[in-house]
């Protein structure tokens, strides 16, 4: 973790807006987009969004960068937020808005089309599968990482990120 971080870190355990303010622009956006993932209703992301950092902030002083960096803490917190508000609404399987999920530039009709494909097979996923492939392939996170965000051992996580994949392949119909 850089010192900054830290420094930031240590000045909102100290109760001070300067430290709250650099955690939530400096990881505002990242949890937006994973509780996106999983929640479709956009005032809900931004409610869970906050109750994310409401969380992080009451429980700052359990956080231990020994164990997990402050982004894998962070995520695990958003992951677990998303869950138990779509536990509590009774869903299970949602769609995702066109709005949450912006597809890269594509250079050609084919592409397009193929990026088209995927968005609606991941609209067929269940929001712990889309909360995984976000964070593996759109945030970039090791397996180890993820399988500590999910409270998941790193094994099955593979297993199933590769279950997901084939799972991607069939809808698309590759």
């Amino acid at each position: 973790m850089e010192n900054t971080e830290q420094q930031m870190i240590d000045v909102a355990r100290q109760g001070k807006a300067e430290g709250y303010k650099y955690l939530m622009g400096r990881y505002g956006r990242q949890i937006q987009l994973l509780v996106a993932q999983m929640v479709p209703d956009a005032r809900d992301v931004e409610e869970l969004t906050q109750d994310v950092f409401v969380r992080a902030f009451e429980h700052l002083q359990d956080f231990n960068p020994r164990r997990a960096s402050f982004a894998t803490w962070l995520n695990r917190i958003a992951y677990n937020v998303a869950l138990n508000h779509l536990r509590s609404q009774g869903l299970s399987s949602l769609p995702l808005n066109e709005e949450q999920y912006v597809p890269p530039e594509a250079a050609d009709d084919d592409r397009v089309e193929q990026m088209e494909r995927l968005d609606k097979a991941i609209d067929h996923l269940r929001p712990e599968e889309r909360a995984l492939l976000h964070l593996r392939y759109y945030e970039g996170h090791s397996l180890g990482e993820i399988a500590e965000e999910m409270e998941v051992a790193a094994g099955p996580l593979a297993n199933r990120l590769q279950r997901i994949r084939q799972k991607l392949s069939k809808l698309i119909g590759k």
